[in-house]
């Protein structure tokens, strides 16, 4: 029998040049708090890190939802 499993996904929105850019993270840690977030989306900003320079933070959301893997 397939069961779900409590996933969470850490989505980061930047604005860049050319529009909004996302970035997701999966099985962020429980208990994740709101400055640790923000303290990090800072960092991308400040550094460019992935390639894509960002201009500024747009938002980020904690998605929780059930996954059931069926392959």
């Amino acid at each position: 029998m397939l069961e779900p499993k409590m996933t969470r996904r850490l989505r980061m929105t930047f604005e860049t040049e050319d529009g909004p850019w996302t970035l997701s993270l999966s099985d962020v840690k429980e208990g994740l708090l709101p400055e640790e977030v923000e303290t990090v989306m800072q960092t991308i900003v400040d550094n460019s890190i992935f390639g894509i320079p960002p201009t500024g933070i747009v938002k980020a959301e904690l998605v929780e939802t059930d996954t059931t893997q069926l392959v």
